[in-house]
């Protein structure tokens, strides 16, 4: 019998056998205990750490959450969030999971087709191949969020203590003003980089980041590197390449003045 397997029978873990058992590292358990994401249960009078089977479904959620594209703060406002339902919570993430299956499938079928064409000598098929990294290059943006790609933990640790400033109420609030600078800007993209129109709305997104990030200025700068490089997925951008690349021009109108 190996050291999961043994662990199995178990209620009560210490860190490194709660490794063992899930797969995920007592560096990483660590971390989480550190940023107040997952705590053990308990403390031994010597201090080490003690979890149960609760901390157990704990950290499935945070598990899947992650593969699913949030980020550890979104994570932990979610799960410490009155009336979070965690029966609720698996089935929307049995349904991304589902989602995820689906794609790999997709991507499975048009390799069979891709490898079908080959064997019979008939060459490659362009679209074919084309649609298997783009199904690929899907499934992997949702297993690695873009922050994990492109923040270190240290960076991670700022966007945690950011999103304790925040309410859910807040930060409702919040992402309603940048939804709403958003759908403003959409409306003026021809407008002159210039003009006050423009200038006007490149200010308020300045206030809007500084508001949450004014504090971390390095982590101000990599957010805007992230969208400038491209490093975060299409599908968890808040708005378009053509709103960035407006509110861009117009910060370099404002430096020029």
């Amino acid at each position: 019998m190996d050291t999961r397997e043994a662990n199995m029978t178990k209620t009560t873990f210490l860190i490194r056998e709660f490794a063992d058992l899930t797969k995920v590292t007592v560096r990483t358990l660590r971390y989480y205990d550190k940023i107040g994401l997952l705590k053990p249960s308990y403390l031994r009078e010597n201090g080490y750490r003690v979890y149960t089977e609760k901390d157990l479904l704990r950290l499935q959620q945070i598990v899947t959450l992650k593969f699913m594209g949030f980020s550890l703060s979104q994570i932990a406002d979610l799960l410490d969030r009155k009336g979070y339902e965690v029966v609720k919570s698996l089935r929307i993430q049995a349904e991304a999971v589902r989602d995820e299956i689906g794609r790999l499938r997709q991507a499975a079928g048009a390799i069979d087709q891709v490898l079908k064409r080959l064997e019979s000598g008939r060459g490659i098929d362009r679209k074919k191949l084309i649609r298997i990294m783009e199904v690929i290059q899907m499934g992997e943006d949702v297993k690695k969020s873009w922050q994990g790609k492109f923040f270190s933990e240290k960076d991670l640790e700022e966007f945690a203590e950011i999103g304790k400033k925040y309410t859910p109420e807040s930060m409702q609030a919040y992402q309603q003003r940048w939804a709403g600078l958003i759908e403003e800007v959409k409306r003026h993209l021809g407008a002159d980089p210039a003009g006050e129109t423009a200038q006007s709305l490149a200010r308020r997104w300045t206030e809007l980041l500084d508001e949450a990030y004014g504090g971390h200025p390095e982590l101000k700068a990599k957010i805007a590197q992230a969208y400038t490089k491209g490093a975060i997925p299409a599908d968890r951008r808040p708005f378009s390449p053509e709103v960035w690349e407006f509110i861009k021009k117009a910060h370099a109108a404002a430096g020029k003045k």
